[in-house]
């Protein structure tokens, strides 16, 4: 990866591959920041990759922007799958940048897709398919040069302020694809919302996993009487209860004296180690509540479904309390009646 700043004097280029670029500010008001990708899951495709050219930084002080080139020495993008990590796991996007001290304002630039496995593309049932992020334009008033062809995704909500400080400052962008990957009737290709990222500080982030017992799951498939069975858990902010806890909406909204309360992640249960299990990586610490569900794939991402529709919560679990850089474990049984 190279870095790219033309708005600043030559002086100040940043060291975005973990070098020691040099700068006219002293030492103590830098930091390295480093940022890395992550992923919910999505059932409808088989690979998601994205290929990123750029990122800017600009300072919420109003200084010159920070443009961080990322693209390969041959100016190939760096291309990642999204569905290569998930969890807690995570591919490194920027290692060891080095930035004076301050908040600023991320975007990241992605080339569209073209329809070819060079740029963004969706590898899906009916083969490879063109992706780009539907967003476009500068990032709060700067641009790289050759950024015509490329998605924005911007982090602009006051909490999502990257806080730089001295030493190490370690970032993730969290996708939500389950939520955020959009295949438009009618259109060419497919599409990421760029609201469906979120930018976590890995200092103030922790982990939830568990196991989901064999007994529970089987009573959830003869219970419901799903078709395909998709066993998913759901995450909520808060203690929420059960008969509060909402499926997947997106953009949609649920009736008016609703109150049900929208997830702010879901996990697939999948096989680990012989058990089946579930991971939620890059939590903000705080308190949370648990869905558990069986007709996961009756769960349309951008509209409420009911059990008329065949969705259901199955069981509910917590509140539990999630610790910066800790894993908190939460496992499934049947819950006696």
């Amino acid at each position: 990866m190279r870095q790219l700043t033309p708005l600043i004097p030559i002086a100040m280029l940043l060291s975005a591959c973990g070098g020691s670029g040099g700068s006219d500010a002293p030492e103590a008001s830098q930091g390295q920041f480093s940022l890395a990708i992550s992923d919910a899951p999505v059932d409808s495709a088989n690979r998601v990759v994205l290929a990123f050219n750029y990122a800017v930084l600009v300072p919420e002080n109003g200084n010159d922007a920070q443009i961080l080139d990322l693209r390969q020495d041959n100016d190939a993008p760096q291309q990642l799958d999204l569905l290569a990590y998930q969890g807690s796991n995570s591919a490194t996007l920027i290692n060891s940048a080095t930035l004076p001290v301050g908040n600023y304002r991320l975007c990241v630039y992605a080339l569209d897709g073209d329809g070819s496995e060079q740029r963004s593309f969706v590898d899906s049932d009916n083969g490879i398919v063109s992706l780009q992020v539907n967003a476009n334009g500068s990032c709060f008033g700067t641009r790289p040069d050759d950024t015509s062809d490329s998605g924005r995704l911007a982090f602009a909500k006051d909490n999502e302020l990257l806080n730089i400080n001295s030493g190490i400052n370690q970032f993730v962008v969290e996708f939500d694809l389950r939520q955020g990957l959009v295949d438009p009737v009618g259109q060419a290709g497919m599409f990421i919302k760029p609201n469906s990222v979120t930018l976590v500080n890995l200092a103030q982030a922790g982990t939830i996993s568990g196991s989901v017992s064999a007994e529970l799951m089987s009573n959830c498939e003869t219970d419901s009487g799903a078709a395909t069975p998709q066993h998913a858990i759901y995450l909520y902010a808060g203690d929420v209860a059960q008969a509060d806890q909402g499926d997947s909406i997106g953009d949609g909204d649920y009736p008016a004296d609703s109150s049900l309360q929208a997830p702010v992640a879901v996990a697939n249960v999948n096989a680990t180690d012989n058990t089946m299990g579930y991971e939620f990586g890059f939590v903000g610490a705080g308190q949370y509540s648990l869905g558990y569900s069986c007709t996961a794939a009756a769960d349309l991402p951008d509209s409420h479904q009911t059990e008329q529709d065949g969705f259901t919560l199955y069981q509910s679990g917590g509140p539990i309390t999630v610790s910066a850089e800790q894993t908190t474990a939460f496992d499934w049984v049947v819950t006696p009646q």
